[in-house]
């Protein structure tokens, strides 16, 4: 349930709580008090006027029945002796022996109840002495007829409260609602993302504006920590920048003096050693000043339409006479004749260093695959290695990570720099795409290889 609901909620019965509080209150203390002071004044009139006729039986029976028309009274008087003297009414049952005894002691008792009840004495009108008592009891109509008037008024109340305490909920959910969703973008990646801060405005009773409240402050701290947090990534993607940058001067250096040394006898298998570090160096500054671009620029420098599977067939022929893939079986799986918007140099690089991983750390065959799935295209790179376990496939995607130990069958980790999977996942980033990391397949529930997926949109070109 979402916090504003929520919110609301908590409004909503707290007001049903209060309301029935105060109706119970109401209704046990205040209502009880006053029904019985009314009785008990009630009882007295009665008992005042039925010991005016109490020697004339038919002149009392006259004065009972003009109250009990009058006023919808059930009356009954009865001696010291509890005969009935004379009635009016409906059949009474008789009081209870407590108040029975207080009234003849000259005391009036009153009861609330469902059907209101009072015993009073009847004195007689020379003497003053109790000589009969007298009980009373009211007709309560408390059906629906006098239940629709509250019970409106009461609905009425409770709409007007929800309604008013609405928006109010809102207002109190709405900061956290914002705040929450660029955490989410923040950790999505986006790092301009920040939450909007309104100042407060200064009421007309105030001198100045009111202090930020704790959700503003909160907010505050978020911007704050998102702002730092930038800062550190870009200073670092701009010192790696310019380091791989500087660093292209002195190879070039290297790879021209090893140009010039003399290839003779045991020099030279050492000699093509240092020509290939030095190669793989320099790939390594070519990712980390693409993927540094990439990142600045979040758009590929030239797009066009791309052929799948001439792009899929000229990478398996690539990798049978490259020698860090010699003795690898690589080959083009399912390969549909589909074409997409794409830059192909990017595109051809990101899948020639998925292949690479697969030769280091997984095992042939290597197959490549492309299929269209409605409006994406899927570019996978397949192996039969030991697979990378599912808890770290969102980690291996970051920079340098490496995950030699489940990816190398032998004792001795292949040469690598963590960098092929996060220069592929830029690349699918920059074109609108994804990546993927599964099992190729499962056997008897257990999954086998590895899968590396990258989903396009196929552009214009569908």
């Amino acid at each position: 349930m979402r916090l504003r609901s929520r919110v609301y909620l908590h409004f909503v019965i707290a007001l049903l709580v209060v309301g029935a509080a105060i109706s119970v209150i109401f209704a046990v203390g205040g209502r009880g008090g006053l029904a019985r002071e009314i009785g008990e004044r009630v009882a007295r009139h009665v008992a005042s006027l039925a010991g005016e006729r109490l020697g004339d039986r038919g002149a009392l029976v006259a004065r009972l029945e003009q109250l009990h028309a009058d006023l919808d009274l059930d009356v009954v008087v009865r001696d010291l002796d509890g005969a009935v003297v004379a009635a009016a009414g409906a059949p009474l049952q008789r009081a209870a022996p407590e108040a029975i005894a207080a009234a003849r002691g000259g005391a009036v008792v009153a009861r609330p109840g469902p059907r209101p009840f009072a015993v009073a004495p009847v004195r007689d009108a020379t003497s003053g002495r109790v000589v009969a008592t007298v009980e009373v009891a009211a007709h309560r109509r408390f059906g629906p007829p006098a239940l629709l008037g509250p019970l409106a008024i009461v609905a009425l109340l409770l709409g007007l409260g929800a309604v008013v305490t609405r928006p109010l909920a809102r207002r109190l959910s709405r900061p956290l609602e914002r705040l929450t969703e660029a955490a989410r973008r923040l950790g999505g990646g986006d790092l301009a993302a920040r939450v909007p801060v309104s100042p407060l405005p200064r009421r007309w009773w105030q001198r100045r504006r009111a202090p930020a409240d704790e959700i503003a402050e909160l907010t505050g701290a978020f911007n704050d920590m998102a702002e730092r947090v930038q800062r550190l990534v870009r200073g670092e993607k701009e010192l790696l920048a310019n380091v791989s940058h500087e660093l292209r001067s002195p190879l070039a250096r290297l790879r021209m003096a090893l140009a010039l040394v003399p290839r003779e006898g045991r020099d030279e298998a050492r000699l093509v050693e240092a020509e290939r570090d030095l190669a793989e160096l320099e790939r390594l500054i070519d990712d980390l000043l693409v993927t540094a671009r990439l990142e600045a620029t979040g758009l590929p420098t030239r797009l066009g339409e791309v052929d799948v599977r001439a792009l899929l067939t000229a990478l398996a022929e690539r990798a049978r006479h490259d020698p860090a893939i010699a003795g690898r079986a690589v080959e083009v799986g399912q390969a549909e004749p589909v074409v997409l918007v794409a830059d192909e140099a990017l595109l051809r690089r990101a899948l020639w260093n998925l292949v690479e991983n697969a030769a280091k750390y997984g095992a042939p065959p290597i197959t490549l695959s492309g299929v269209r799935l409605g409006d994406r295209i899927l570019l996978a790179v397949d192996d039969e290695g030991p697979g990378i376990p599912p808890e770290a496939r969102g980690r291996v995607l970051d920079p340098f990570y490496r995950l030699d130990a489940a990816r190398t069958a032998g004792a001795t980790a292949p040469s690598g720099f963590g960098l092929g999977l996060t220069f592929a996942r830029r690349v699918a980033e920059v074109h609108g795409g994804t990546i993927a990391i599964d099992a190729a397949h499962r056997e008897g529930g257990v999954d086998r290889g590895c899968r590396v997926t990258l989903t396009l949109p196929s552009g214009d070109a569908a």
